[in-house]
């Protein structure tokens, strides 16, 4: 999966920029990661019309403001106040390659954790063995 960064120029028409915001460093979408994330495209909004902006796009800066760390609320005023031209850098695909990432992560953790517990159960399967050979060994005498 692809990661570019491209800026992108919105003219706000009468229907809006045209899409929905989640994420913020107080409401994470994203375990792990603070950013403000696309969430959906409105077909009439200007998002739509221009193209480029896309569902899971992480948005880096509003206006030339870096927004890679901030409150939600502080997104979404950058947005009110952004005039009739709003300039974004954002980041194509990142949403899908976080949850990509943090699955992986979770699987190697998985696996790791299965290591031990097959281990804990060679463990503990000796041990169930030696103890059965003394009983054994001491109920014959």
């Amino acid at each position: 999966m692809e990661l570019r960064e491209e800026r992108i120029d919105l003219q706000r028409g009468k229907a809006g920029l045209g899409f929905n915001i989640k994420g913020g460093e107080d409401q994470p979408l994203v375990a792990g990661d603070t950013g403000i994330f696309v969430t959906k495209i409105r077909e009439e909004g200007a998002a739509a019309k221009d193209g480029r902006l896309q569902k899971g796009d992480k948005i880096l800066e509003i206006n030339g403001e870096n927004v890679r760390c901030v409150p939600h609320k502080r997104a979404v005023d950058l947005f009110v106040g952004a005039g009739e031209t709003v300039k974004l850098f954002v980041q194509h695909n990142a949403e899908a390659a976080l949850r990509k990432k943090v699955e992986e992560a979770k699987a190697k953790a998985a696996k790791s954790g299965e290591g031990a517990g097959v281990q804990w159960l060679i463990v503990i399967g000796a041990v169930v063995a030696v103890g059965a050979f003394i009983w054994f060994r001491t109920r014959r005498r």
